[in-house]
């Protein structure tokens, strides 16, 4: 056992130094395997916050999970995890069922009799606390033993993680040329770690800084819980706050968006110099789940607390935008939440003027470099609507507004440069720096296509970290971006999978695993995805995993799937 944890903690650390995004997919490997290796039924990790106050639940191996996320926060001194941080120092029992200690009762309804919780120590914190449970008690000793090899292995690991991604995050902030460069800066990392669809950061004294600006608004109520140092996450009871409902979208933004479920929120608070500056908030797609299983949000909470303790203090928010020069002259992102940048400047829809030019552009970019007739256009933003001259009138219109927004030297009378006319119908066709991440994401997944080994690996990673999520996500349901939602995420899944075909090609099983985890988060019902995990499990003797596998599977199903259990 210590050998195959050794390899798994080093491929753990290797991969979350190079994609900090993959961490709830590495975090449900490294468990699984320490599960595996332990012959526990279940495993969990709990992270602290910096703090050294609460720890948060960031991963999860094994069954029963709605039972363990009964509890997904405890404060130090509280129940198995809290009393192992506050101790430090292991905290077991043989007769779960009757251990008032032990606050989780769903856990103890299920039959679990021997529960241990070891705390991730250094000399200086408390990392976290990996918790191991079985119905078997005869197996606590072994476990233990297994588990003082592995602690300091893997409290030393997560902590240079979390110091390196801190590190990072601090460098991206200081390249920035700007106070609000910055702040935007430690932003943007905050949603490459998370997939999360927008962020905002609400300093105590100035002006919010928005990922996309007027898509979200974060509270204003006096006596905010996170700028008083509570982290709020909406619908977990335990770290409530009365203001965070889907209502932080803001109404026109909602409409044009067209959501129609509540997104899930995020509230940390940002801490420098023992205080809190200001409060970071983060929203995540509405039913959206973390490959960890537990609560939305909670999984991200302790991470992006620790990875954003450095960079606080160098943002220096200002009171007002500042333009950061250097970038094309349009920058637009479709994978996830729409958004668009012009000349290094993110644009709230309302800058459209119209919300009809906000949709029409969405429409054009969709089918980038594909003309779209003026009768299509016009049935896709007044549908049902008589058809003539008076529409087309409409048309005109909101195409004048648009060009007035996405055109350099609008209104001075030069050539269009974005939107092309080509007789009757237009295009989004620009003929001046531009970038799209949906074209640069087809386009490595076509190179990577091309690639072998390494080099293949290595560009479909690129491309994948741009996959934030879904085409135009926050427009769930509009017919008009099912089919490009489709093909990309069908792009992304065949990605995955031929990623995994080359990671077991090359040993890689710890790869493999995050493959298809990653790929099971982008389509829960890839029924062939369940299927190859599955076999991939059964040959690499991993036969519980491949049980606990084939139950998610079914689950998927609705029934009993054409797959045996093994």
């Amino acid at each position: 056992m210590p050998t195959d944890m050794l390899k798994t903690v080093s491929w753990a650390t290797d991969v979350l130094s190079r994609d900090p995004r993959q961490l709830f997919h590495v975090v449900r490997v490294l468990l699984s395997d320490l599960r595996r290796a332990t012959g526990m039924d279940v495993a969990e990790l709990y992270l602290a916050d910096p703090q050294q106050t609460r720890l948060l639940l960031s991963g999860h191996s094994g069954q029963g999970g709605e039972a363990f996320f009964e509890r997904s926060v405890f404060a130090f001194g509280e129940g198995f995890p809290g009393l192992a941080a506050q101790r430090r120092e292991v905290v077991e029992t043989a007769e779960l069922g009757s251990d008032g200690r032990f606050l989780r009762a769903q856990v103890q309804a299920l039959g679990y009799r021997g529960f241990v919780s070891c705390p991730l120590l250094l000399p200086h914190a408390v990392v976290g606390v990996l918790n191991l449970a079985t119905r078997d008690p005869a197996r606590l000793e072994a476990a233990r033993e297994n588990l003082a090899f592995c602690a300091p292995l893997l409290a030393t690991s997560l902590y240079a993680v979390m110091t390196s991604l801190g590190e990072r995050t601090l460098a991206r902030v200081q390249q920035a040329r700007t106070p609000r460069g910055r702040a935007l800066a430690l932003l943007e990392d905050t949603l490459d770690a998370t997939s999360a669809l927008r962020a905002t950061l609400r300093p105590r004294h100035g002006e919010p800084v928005e990922t996309h600006p007027e898509q979200m608004s974060p509270c204003q109520a006096a006596g905010c819980p996170a700028l008083q140092g509570q982290v709020c996450v909406s619908g977990l009871p335990e770290l409530p706050c009365a203001n965070l409902t889907g209502a932080n979208l803001t109404g026109a933004s909602l409409t044009g968006a067209g959501l129609t479920g509540e997104p899930h929120t995020v509230c940390l608070p940002l801490w420098s110099g023992g205080e809190v500056r200001g409060v970071t908030s983060l929203q995540f797609a509405a039913g959206l789940q973390f490959a960890a299983g537990g609560p939305v949000g909670s999984g991200a909470v302790a991470p992006l607390l620790w990875v954003s303790r450095f960079a606080a203090g160098a943002l220096e928010l200002p009171s007002a935008p500042a333009e950061v020069p250097g970038h094309p002259w349009l920058e637009i992102e479709t994978l996830g939440a729409f958004r668009v940048r012009r000349e290094g400047e993110w644009l709230a829809p309302r800058d459209f003027k119209r919300r009809q030019a906000y949709e029409l552009f969405k429409l054009l970019v969709t089918r980038w470099g594909r003309p779209l007739h003026a009768d299509e256009l016009c049935e896709a933003l007044w549908p049902g609507e008589a058809g003539g001259d008076r529409t087309l009138a409409r048309l005109h219109v909101t195409l004048s507004a648009l060009r007035q927004v996405v055109e350099p030297g609008a209104g001075r009378g030069g050539s269009p440069q974005v939107i092309l006319r080509d007789g009757a119908a237009y295009r989004f066709a620009p003929t001046l720096p531009y970038r799209l991440d949906a074209q640069e994401f087809e386009a490595l997944v076509r190179e990577a296509d091309s690639q072998d080994g390494a080099a293949a690996l290595d560009t479909y990673g690129r491309a994948l970290r741009l996959y934030r999520g879904g085409y135009m996500e926050d427009d769930p349901y509009a017919d008009h971006f099912a089919l490009e939602r489709d093909y990309l995420r069908e792009l992304a899944v065949r990605s995955l999978f031929r990623c995994a075909e080359l990671q077991e090609a090359a040993g890689q099983t710890q790869d493999v695993l995050a493959s298809y985890s990653q790929l099971l988060t982008i389509d829960p019902l890839r029924f062939d995805a369940h299927e190859a995990l599955i076999g991939f499990l059964v040959g690499h003797g991993r036969l519980e995993d491949a049980r606990h596998r084939w139950v998610q599977y079914a689950r998927a199903y609705g029934g009993q799937p054409p797959c045996p259990a093994p």
